[in-house]
């Protein structure tokens, strides 16, 4: 778009103030290409700009300098422009844990749309949505019919229950069933019962059913020993379920910690035991991902014994090493590197925890050590000084060579 408009010698068709007037502004923006579009009246928005190139862009269009802002869908909800014209450009994005083009939400349609119209200046909002011709008929049901939303309750239900055992909320198998009645799963239930395996929509089969999903939930999480059941009715938390509460991670990592960490686990079995936990499960893996992850794996300091590169564990145990070691890594890598580390901070707390309530004092302190090293960035062989703001390991180094 920056391309045609300057193409265009006269005056830039979306820009409504004069080059000197917009000039201290653009001045402020760190990026060319963005002072480039500026200039013609064109601004994008997108993660990877500064927030102060996104405040200056923001306000130049709010304040009506600049007609064309493009964005990226993922900012939809972040960014609270209202416009008088919305144009979705294609209604798919690629999904990297599913590897392949996916449809937007609806909710992010929605929210797109909702930019529409400009309080107190327009009556109406306009909006278009370029999509795939067979595509269609279906946004337009969408947009003019009811849309079923369904609960996807009984995809969790498992920590669901156990932070509510820990709550007392529930106490025995009967409050279970009757906490799933106040719930938005009980109404659809029978509203669409193909979609919850449902066989019938009786009192009988509702009630069958029910039963069966807390019956299962419950034994699965008595078998991870976070709540024992008393007399094949009564509820009671147990100590792994509490911890997994507490830190908010799923009943199968609790579990994992608790059978895999012994007195024998070194730096290098606890980091594989941290990054087998499920919340990496999801970890997205990119095509052409593999050979970048491979050459990250062989650059650390604790080898793999036969990786497989499109193991999400194996991707969060690299990214794990590649922040001790300070490597750097760029683009959507250092996007999963963070969900890693917000991830690792909880995980590890737990994990401190469990092994604390099973009394083996070296391994809780190894576990608080690795806990550090993720706060600092670090491995613990490393040099102190690191610790400190703009101190490299060449600096460090020089440091420790002249003490003087």
């Amino acid at each position: 778009m920056a391309r045609l408009t300057s193409l265009n010698e006269d005056e830039p068709a979306f820009l409504l103030r004069s080059a000197e007037e917009l000039k201290p502004f653009v001045d402020k923006i760190s990026e060319e290409t963005l002072r480039t579009t500026l200039e013609h009246g064109v601004g994008y928005l997108h993660e990877g700009l500064s927030s102060l190139d996104q405040e200056v862009v923001s306000q130049l269009f709010e304040a009506g300098w600049i007609q064309v802002c493009v964005m990226s869908s993922s900012l939809c909800w972040g960014v609270p422009l209202s416009v008088h014209l919305v144009v979705v450009m294609g209604t798919q994005y690629y999904d990297r844990r599913e590897n392949a083009y996916t449809d937007y939400p609806v909710t992010d349609l929605l929210q797109m749309i909702g930019h529409a119209s400009r309080p107190l200046l327009d009556n109406s909002g306009k909006c278009v949505i370029l999509c795939h011709a067979p595509r269609k008929e279906y946004y337009k049901k969408f947009l003019y019919e009811a849309f079923p939303v369904e609960s996807h309750l009984h995809h969790f239900l498992h920590d669901n229950f156990n932070a509510e055992i820990v709550a007392t909320v529930i106490e025995n198998k009967q409050d279970a069933v009757d906490y799933l009645t106040w719930t938005f799963i009980y109404r659809r239930l029978t509203q669409n019962p193909n979609y919850y395996n449902l066989q019938g929509v009786s009192h009988r089969h509702l009630s069958d059913h029910l039963s069966e999903l807390v019956e299962n939930t419950l034994n699965d999480l008595e078998a991870s020993k976070c709540i024992t059941i008393e007399d094949d009715m009564d509820l009671s938390p147990l100590n792994l379920g509490m911890i997994a509460s507490y830190y908010y991670i799923s009943y199968t990592s609790i579990e994992r910690f608790s059978s895999s960490l012994n007195s024998k686990t070194k730096m290098k079995g606890l980091l594989e035991i941290l990054a087998s936990a499920s919340e990496y499960a999801n970890l997205p893996i990119q095509p052409g991902e593999e050979e970048v992850l491979r050459r990250l794996i062989n650059h650390q300091r604790f080898s793999f014994e036969n990786p497989r590169c499109t193991d999400p564990h194996v991707k969060a145990n690299a990214l794990l090493q590649a922040h001790f070691s300070r490597q750097h890594v760029g683009g959507n890598l250092a996007l999963d590197q963070r969900e890693v580390l917000l991830y690792a901070s909880r995980l590890l707390q737990a994990m401190v925890d469990v092994i604390s309530s099973n009394g083996r004092l070296n391994l809780a302190l190894l576990a608080m050590e690795v806990s550090q090293m993720v706060t600092q960035g670090m491995w613990e062989r490393d040099s102190m000084l690191l610790q400190l703001p703009h101190f490299t390991k060449e600096l460090a180094k020089r440091c420790q060579e002249n003490p003087g």
